[in-house]
């Protein structure tokens, strides 16, 4: 029986399929690691892995038979790299999420930066990493009923079972938590540092010190 479901995706990729989001970043590292001729780039998703590969420098076929002998590494720490984000803790939402779970707003902003995040996905805006698991005690609040127009660029927000981070500014619906000085993203010099497959850590930081850093990159 084969390790992964795999499929083409084009004429120059495969799609992998696993039952979690754990799954597709072990075999993702582990497919990142053993990278070998013709492979282009490796993109993590929602339980999936998108390989792309050059046909000049290998045959489909034989790509297709890699992979497919490539099973998941679990319990390796192979995945991407660790990022610490600083946040302002002054969302626009933040008490209201407080009030809705029942918390103060020093819990939320303990739970909140208590949890390493994995990413899962890079979108909805080029470079906005969505992230998970929140503590439970913060998890399930949908989005806004009436999603704000503009969402200053470096906020930081969450939604469901996951937070988030906006790159630039945006029309938006999640619960605004606080907001990070640095840019983690600008798609006019091609800079995205967060990829699908790191780990978040969100640390609480002084009004002086955002200002400090404001527009400091990763």
């Amino acid at each position: 029986m084969d390790p992964i479901e795999l499929q083409p995706l084009g004429d120059r990729a495969f799609l992998a399929h696993f039952p979690t989001e754990r799954d597709a970043a072990d075999w993702a590292a582990a497919v990142r690691q053993r990278r070998g001729r013709g492979v282009t780039d490796v993109v993590l998703a929602y339980r999936a892995v998108a390989v792309f590969a050059d046909p000049e420098q290998v045959e489909l076929l034989e790509l297709e038979s890699r992979l497919r002998a490539i099973a998941p590494v679990a319990g390796t720490d192979c995945r991407g790299q660790r990022v610490r984000i600083p946040v302002l803790y002054d969302g626009a939402d933040l008490d209201a999420v407080a009030a809705r779970r029942n918390l103060s707003r020093a819990e939320v902003i303990d739970l909140h930066g208590g949890v390493e995040y994995d990413v899962f996905a890079i979108g909805f805006l080029p470079g906005f990493p969505y992230a998970g698991y929140l503590p439970a005690a913060l998890s399930g609040l949908p989005r806004r009923a009436a999603p704000r127009l503009r969402v200053p660029a470096g906020s930081v927000g969450i939604a469901g079972r996951q937070t988030g981070i906006y790159p630039r500014e945006s029309p938006g619906g999640w619960h605004l938590l606080g907001r990070t000085p640095l840019c983690i993203a600008d798609p006019d010099e091609g800079y995205f540092p967060i990829r699908a497959g790191d780990r978040l850590q969100f640390v609480a930081i002084s009004v002086a010190e955002f200002e400090a850093r404001r527009d400091e990159r990763l």
